[in-house]
């Protein structure tokens, strides 16, 4: 029973509470996650969520790529991970390197993505070692959280178990491909987390690509090699430096490279646009939002809505129901339309508590900040405070400020250099091959060239 050895050693280091980080330490402190009331509340009905979670990842065979030596292996979680990672990715394929994809099926619905990445599955075995764990540690885990808070059990308690079968699939996939270093573009989801705990534990260099804006709730940076978007990542994660296990882990401090924002955004000129952007949060009232989008569009504004990726189907339906085939109005759907796409198609972008006002500033577009419903956190990524977006308190004052052509000279440069530090320079658009440059060399001769720095 290595595994079970092996596993349990981790988990010492790095506990359940931690590595589904944001329900075991950040819950008080995001107030909408203890809002939620999700249809299956209490211990029975969330263990039968992960017993689901099980089976819709359940495969019989494994992917013969799994079973043999990767240079780099790389997981994406989410469509905004893989948007994130695809570039350096390829940028190492190129170069000759092998390459391990591996991301969550649901993503996996173009042709193109099928036959580039490996489907995040379960083997027969993987589940049974799940739940051994969960027998074996789910009493201790459930009082612990029952002590801490319960919603931690009624809402969520599917999540804590989810890291059992995260760690035992990772240590399965690392011990067979033995890769040099593994990347992904989150550190404080459950599978990131997981993932790079056991590359921790078995030895591998890990890299962290930032894929959106952080906060100071984010976990303390602990990898071999950090590739941040811009100095406010980094001013960030310094003040998170606090938020890491009391346990003694053994975890790298970075190498940190400002190399700006790493998604494909395509840089059009916005002032040959005329409509006014607007992104939707998930957190926000669909009612609330449908109205808002009317008063800009009966002050007779061009105007384009896209929800959040995330959003739920009912909101969907919703806005479809309410707002197509409006005049002025169109409908930007996340999972047909990449946001570039979106973005070459607007001037100015309305949105609240969101990171798509960087990727709109890296486009090219005016990011203006207006706030549906009172966040918990206001200007949860400073957007405002540094000078990237422009706060409004109304739809009056969104259409007074676009009448008077604001933002005509586009975002502000130093602004977006805070956020993204290659806005304008030679790497501008190149940031993939500046990773993938990097890490080639790192993986040849172990040598700096691009000047990163100790965190």
């Amino acid at each position: 029973m290595g595994w079970y050895k092996d596993i349990n050693a981790i988990l010492e280091q790095e506990p359940e509470t931690w590595l589904a980080y944001l329900y075991g330490q950040q819950l008080e402190n995001m107030p909408h996650l203890t809002r939620i009331k999700p249809k299956a509340r209490g211990l029975v009905l969330r263990i039968c969520r992960y017993f689901l979670f099980l089976m819709r990842h359940f495969a019989l065979g494994q992917p013969p790529m799994l079973k043999a030596k990767a240079d780099f292996l790389v997981f994406s979680g989410t469509s905004n991970q893989m948007s994130s990672l695809e570039g350096t990715a390829s940028i190492l394929k190129k170069k000759g390197k092998r390459v391990v994809e591996i991301g969550h099926g649901r993503l996996l619905l173009r042709g193109e993505q099928r036959g580039r990445y490996i489907s995040f599955a379960f083997s027969v075995l993987d589940i049974a070692k799940s739940l051994v764990l969960l027998v074996r540690n789910g009493p201790s885990l459930y009082k612990e959280l029952q002590n801490k808070h319960p919603a931690m059990v009624q809402s969520y308690f599917d999540n804590f178990c989810s890291v059992y079968t995260y760690l035992v699939y990772f240590d399965r996939v690392l011990k067979q491909t033995k890769p040099d270093y593994v990347i992904t573009s989150n550190d404080h989801n459950p599978p990131n987390r997981s993932l790079l705990a056991v590359a921790h534990y078995l030895g591998i260099k890990t890299v962290y690509l930032q894929h959106a804006s952080v906060s100071n709730l984010f976990p303390a940076l602990r990898v071999d090699y950090a590739f941040l978007d811009g100095q406010f990542s980094l001013d960030t994660y310094r003040e998170c430096e606090q938020n890491q296990p009391p346990t003694k882990r053994k975890v790298p401090t970075p190498i940190v490279l400002l190399s700006g924002q790493k998604k494909h955004l395509r840089r059009g000129d916005s002032r040959a646009a005329t409509a006014i952007g607007i992104a939707l949060n998930a957190l926000d009232d669909a009612t609330v939002a449908i109205q808002f989008v009317k008063e800009l569009a009966d002050a007779g504004q061009k105007i384009r809505v896209r929800w959040h990726p995330g959003q739920p189907e009912q909101d969907i339906r919703q806005y479809q129901k309410a707002l197509k085939g409006l005049p002025h109005v169109q409908l930007s759907n996340p999972k047909t339309e990449q946001v570039s796409e979106f973005m070459m198609n607007i001037r100015w972008l309305v949105a609240g508590n969101s990171s798509i006002h960087l990727e709109a500033a890296l486009a090219g577009v005016t990011p203006i900040y207006y706030e549906l419903t009172s966040p918990d956190n206001p200007d949860y990524y400073g957007y405002v405070l540094h000078g990237l977006a422009k706060r409004t308190s109304s739809a009056a004052e969104i259409v007074e400020l676009v009448e008077a052509g604001y933002g005509a000279a586009g975002p502000d440069v130093e602004a977006v250099r805070h956020y993204s530090a290659t806005y304008l320079t030679e790497w501008d658009g190149r940031e993939e091959e500046l990773v993938g440059e990097y890490l080639l060399r790192d993986l040849a001769c172990r040598e700096d060239i691009f000047g990163g720095f100790n965190y």
